[in-house]
């Protein structure tokens, strides 16, 4: 049983480093735009403050792929937010960049208001 308790922990320990993210809170979108590189749509956004701690993430704005299933939620959120002046806008980011735009930190959720989580 200590065999198997000890494996689980790991297990844990490795999984959880291997999806990290990160939070920015109570931030207010000061930009946001949408291109296209190749044949995919990218949502691209600025928060304020000083984001971004990743090397890649040059230009210290956020990136969505349209390959991804909650693109068109996440242009939806972002740019109502962005519209409204919301700053109240948490940003769930994943620890790496984009693929599809190199330069910018890639983007799990966003979400407005005081809701949890």
């Amino acid at each position: 049983m200590k065999t198997f308790t000890s494996l689980l922990l790991i297990a844990m320990c490795i999984s959880s480093n291997a999806f990290s993210t990160e939070y920015f809170r109570n931030r207010t979108i000061i930009g946001a735009g949408i291109s296209q590189v190749a044949d995919k749509s990218l949502l691209y956004f600025d928060i304020d403050g000083a984001p971004q701690t990743l090397e890649c993430a040059v230009t210290q704005r956020f990136a969505v792929s349209s390959d991804e299933p909650n693109y068109k939620e996440m242009v939806s959120i972002v740019m109502t937010a962005y519209a409204l002046g919301q700053n109240t806008v948490e940003v769930y980011a994943t620890d790496y960049c984009n693929s599809n735009a190199g330069n910018a930190q890639s983007v799990v959720g966003v979400k407005i208001g005081s809701m949890a989580w």
